[in-house]
């Protein structure tokens, strides 16, 4: 129940910050390609502990990586709020990815292993409850910013939000589940040498640029390209995170009963459909890009599933790789499109979102002709 509470925290103060960079934008009186760079930076953040944090679970128990993660974040939201340059911005929020990224790992990591069962269900509704925080976020953060709230005070609330979460969680009793010793970890090298595992990254990578993508730039296209005001976007944001969160929780049953890859390459590719005919149609049709929330909803936590399943040993180590190489993709196109939108404007750049889509579907598809038939136990 604590995870669950702690998903919907995350989500609620994750993706605040897409309602936030037209904000940014006119107080710092920067452009587009600045906001590249502190996507970027936070994208710096996530890789490197997504891939510390894999590390760290090989030596330590996941209720200390859960520890030092409320640390972080808390101690990233006060940054935040008295950050008063932007490179001042740039490093706390650099630190408030790592603080993301390590509950990330941790959870991701522990989940699969906790309910063996049910996988498919339970990774789908933990992220479900993430999903849930975020429609509830992007609604309450633009009612707030409507009302004259500060974007900084709106983090500061985040930091009490989880000061909170960090007093209740040292009476919390966390499962003990075995972690690989020091002898049986893998090599780096060893990983990038995996077809499969790189494969991967590549799809994984894609399909994480494709729903951020939404959460960084969505708002960005509505106001400054479609001139919508910060209440009417924000209601587009909150739709497509209420479809969002619909789709995981009925998504786990869905994909235990027809199967994990097969499952998701449908719903991918019903999302890429809807999406592409709401961006098409324009203004009166931007309401299909909110309900395509829906078939995006199963992405992350099926391919994660399919990555703890496919690689049995070192686990933790190998998903930490395979989310940090996904963090570095989501990365570099993030920064390409804060140059595309100064270049082209937001509207012929937001086509790289179904692009990305096709892109994780036709993967995907490789994928499971390579692991059609087969077991992949270690590299």
């Amino acid at each position: 129940m604590y995870l669950f509470i702690y998903m919907i925290a995350l989500g609620f103060s994750e993706n605040m910050r897409g309602l936030f960079i037209p904000i940014i934008k006119n107080e710092f009186n920067i452009n587009d390609s600045y906001i590249g760079y502190l996507l970027l930076i936070s994208s710096i953040g996530y890789i490197l502990f997504q891939y510390i944090g894999g590390a760290i679970i090989q030596k330590l128990d996941h209720k200390r990586v859960y520890l030092i993660a409320l640390v972080t974040t808390i101690s990233a939201f006060v940054m935040i709020y008295f950050s008063k340059t932007f490179g001042m911005l740039l490093g706390a929020m650099f630190v408030l990815n790592a603080g993301f990224s390590l509950y990330s790992i941790a959870t991701n990591s522990l989940i699969p292993v906790m309910f063996i069962g049910f996988q498919a269900v339970l990774m789908n509704l933990t992220h479900c409850c993430y999903g849930f925080g975020t429609s509830l976020g992007q609604r309450l953060t633009g009612l707030m910013l409507d009302k004259g709230i500060m974007w900084r005070e709106l983090y500061l609330l985040d930091g009490i939000i989880f000061t909170i979460l960090l007093l209740v969680f040292f009476f919390i009793k966390f499962p003990s589940v075995h972690v690989e010793s020091r002898k049986e970890r893998t090599s780096l090298k060893s990983v990038l040498n995996n077809k499969l595992a790189v494969l991967f990254m590549f799809a994984l990578g894609f399909y994480v640029f494709s729903e951020l993508g939404v959460a960084n730039w969505f708002a960005n296209l509505l106001k400054t390209g479609y001139g919508f005001s910060q209440d009417k976007t924000s209601i587009y944001l909150a739709i497509f995170y209420f479809v969002f969160t619909i789709g995981r929780l009925v998504g786990g049953f869905i994909v235990e009963k027809v199967g994990h890859i097969k499952a998701l390459i449908v719903s991918l590719m019903c999302a890429m459909i809807i999406f592409l005919a709401g961006l098409i149609g324009g203004k009166g049709t931007v309401i299909l890009i909110s309900i395509s929330g829906f078939f995006f909803s199963i992405g992350f936590p099926t391919i994660v599933l399919i990555v703890n399943n496919t690689f049995k040993e070192n686990t933790s180590y190998i998903l930490g790789i395979v989310i940090s190489a996904a963090s570095t993709i989501n990365m570099i196109i993030n920064l390409i499109v804060g140059y595309l939108n100064d270049i082209f404007g937001v509207y012929k750049t937001f086509y790289l979102i179904p692009i990305s889509l096709f892109m994780t579907i036709l993967l995907l598809s490789i994928i499971k002709l390579k692991i059609s038939g087969k077991n992949q136990g270690s590299i």
